[in-house]
């Protein structure tokens, strides 16, 4: 192995440990950052899986011919 093919591994060794923290570090500050608002919190409530068997009733007699 030359002086040139080092030169160029340890280059791109270096390059990916660089790259690969800095991927880690932004993906943990962001997880520890990011919150969700109220508003999306009322917004993401679940529904009920109830269905209003009544109100099936009634549209289904309203139909008109």
């Amino acid at each position: 192995m030359n002086t040139n093919d080092r030169d160029l591994l340890l280059i791109a060794v270096f390059t990916f440990i660089t790259v690969s923290s800095w991927i880690v570090f932004e993906v943990l500050t962001t997880m520890k950052t990011t919150t969700v608002s109220t508003s999306v919190q009322q917004t993401i409530t679940p529904l009920s899986s109830a269905i209003d068997t009544e109100a099936l009733m009634k549209l289904k007699e309203r139909k008109v011919y």
